[in-house]
């Protein structure tokens, strides 16, 4: 994302429907920005290049390939995670 020193003005003209604008205005209040900042934040990451699965997983991702444990191991042990978790639930919503 564009620092401050690298960033410029672009004056443009939006049009969208009052709907749009009120959640805009909405959303930038809930991201503590005003509605030119959160936009120009939307912008920017629309045009950033996406992250790899490394970027995004780093040191989780990282332990998976120093594991040595193959990808189907990988999906068993998530897939009982899965249905543990959803035992879990299941029991804590029981009446």
């Amino acid at each position: 994302m564009a620092t401050p020193s690298q960033s410029i003005e672009l004056p443009l003209t939006l049009h969208v429907s009052e709907q749009t604008k009120d959640a805009l205005v909405e959303r930038a209040a809930a991201s503590g920005t005003d509605l030119a900042g959160y936009l120009s934040v939307i912008a920017e990451q629309t045009v950033q290049r996406p992250m790899s699965l490394e970027q995004i997983c780093g040191p989780v991702y990282q332990n998976f390939l120093d594991s040595g444990m193959t990808d189907d191991e990988l999906s068993d042990v998530l897939e009982k995670e899965k249905h543990l978790a959803r035992a879990k639930r299941r029991a804590g919503q029981a009446p």
